[in-house]
């Protein structure tokens, strides 16, 4: 007497169903073939086609690689901050008005020049050109603010290089009026 027919199943379909198990294990192990295949190339990619000792010392060159990126950002760090802290006194803000100072001078050879800061601090040069000379004066800035009275132009100037709402428009325009000649 035949095992199967001791189960019930007829030994056709125990032989199907051992045929199918065996087609279903085939392309089970097709499956893990390509994917060994597709590690083994990513492996030799990444060891470079190399033995297992060759490996760690790429390993180990890759280490030594990632301190000095360590240490030299560290030292990139330190500069960017040492840049940083020089741009802080640094003039980075600029307004400059030009214009005439007496009426019977034309060419706009005057000028009010702010010089900024970052944190706006800095200076304020006034240049006045007259038939007679040219005169100029610095005035110091803090804060936004100068200790010293501030004509119409420095205070424009002043406005330009901090960049305050409508003070180039105001610049501009003003270096656009005809000058009044009075003979």
């Amino acid at each position: 007497m035949n095992i199967f027919d001791s189960i019930g199943i007829s030994t056709d379909i125990a032989v199907i169903i051992l045929f199918v198990i065996v087609i279903l294990q085939f392309i089970w192990i097709i499956t893990i073939i390509s994917k060994c295949n597709k590690l083994t190339k990513r492996l030799n990619k990444f060891t470079s086609g190399r033995d297992v000792a060759s490996f760690e010392q790429v390993l180990v060159k890759r280490f030594s690689e990632m301190k000095q990126v360590v240490k030299n950002e560290k030292k990139q760090n330190k500069e960017i901050d040492m840049v940083n802290d020089k741009f802080l006194t640094t003039f980075c803000k600029i307004g400059l008005v030009k214009y005439d100072a007496f009426k019977e001078m034309s060419g706009k050879l005057s000028f009010s020049l702010a010089l900024l800061t970052e944190n706006h601090d800095g200076i304020i040069l006034t240049s006045m050109h007259s038939r007679e000379g040219c005169f100029t004066y610095c005035k110091e800035v803090t804060n936004e603010e100068s200790y010293y009275i501030l004509s119409e132009e420095e205070r424009l100037a002043l406005n330009v290089a901090m960049g305050k709402d409508g003070a180039k428009e105001a610049a501009k325009e003003r270096e656009e009026r005809k000058p009044e000649i009075g003979y």
